[in-house]
């Protein structure tokens, strides 16, 4: 049986903990519960079985989650974070050099971020978070990103199924490489479905001149990205490529070239034409 709790009152929270060893999913919705787990109120022994944690509505003060709260996590398969004054996800100040190397959700797979306007690629750190079984990645209206993914967090990302990346004014690619990073390229064996809306900035999935391989990509959608001139710099392989939705404003949908470069190319084209 899937055990649930949503509760929005902290002290009957932190009075009932102790009840729910098999607690799977938990919702908090309040900057009180918050800070019941960053300030060490709740006993972390009640959270060794939870799959699914989802935290909302705490935008008031500046807060990240203590290593040792998320080394309490090890089922955990869906971490949700909506609304949030959050820095960084993991809090890294204070970690022993060891602690610092040593990744933390090793079994998650569902990863959705919303609303987060203080968090950076600087401050999502891969160090601190192990990617290896993330199938889903969700990240909407965090306006701090002007990249999104670091090289050497994308080629973790072999499960990765579904990327929606969604109202991010500032970001400016989704992929950042390092020279030193480029060699080998990228490969995305299991990603299926590709979104990306509502990107003012964003130029390209990549700027940096490396090859990028998606196997079984089945669709890719572009909307209301008028700065995106190609999808990458370099070799692009998508072998199974079936369907791609291009929308510019309310022009309406364009059609597929033959390839994914060749047509976001021909989609850029067609804006500047207009304008």
């Amino acid at each position: 049986m899937d055990w649930f709790l949503r509760c929005f009152d902290a002290n009957i929270f932190i009075a009932i903990q102790d009840s729910f060893p098999v607690l799977e999913e938990l919702t908090l919705k309040t900057n009180d519960m918050v800070k019941g787990i960053c300030d060490g109120q709740l006993s972390l022994q009640c959270f060794q079985n939870l799959k699914h944690l989802n935290l909302q509505f705490f935008p008031e003060t500046s807060t990240t989650l203590p290593y040792s709260f998320i080394r309490s996590l090890p089922k955990l398969q869906k971490l949700v974070i909506n609304n949030a004054s959050i820095s960084e996800i993991v809090r890294s100040e204070g970690l022993s050099e060891e602690e610092r190397h040593t990744s933390v959700f090793y079994q998650l797979k569902d990863l959705r971020l919303s609303q987060l306007p203080e968090l950076t690629l600087k401050t999502f750190k891969p160090s601190l978070m192990s990617f290896e079984n993330l199938t889903t990645l969700e990240v909407s209206r965090c306006r701090g990103f002007i990249n999104l993914i670091a090289c050497s967090t994308a080629k973790c990302l072999r499960l990765l199924e579904r990327l929606n990346i969604d109202d991010c004014e500032m970001i400016e690619e989704i992929i950042a490489c390092e020279a030193e990073e480029i060699q080998g390229g990228i490969v995305f064996p299991k990603l299926k479905y590709l979104q990306l809306s509502c990107l003012p900035c964003l130029a390209s999935f990549s700027l940096a001149h490396h090859s990028l391989e998606f196997p079984i990509l089945l669709m890719v959608m572009v909307t209301k990205c008028p700065q995106m001139r190609n999808f990458c710099q370099g070799d692009l392989s998508t072998p199974r490529l079936e369907q791609m939705q291009l929308t510019r404003d309310e022009e309406g949908e364009l059609q597929w070239e033959g390839d994914l470069n060749t047509t976001i190319k021909h989609m850029f084209d067609e804006m500047v034409q207009i304008i």
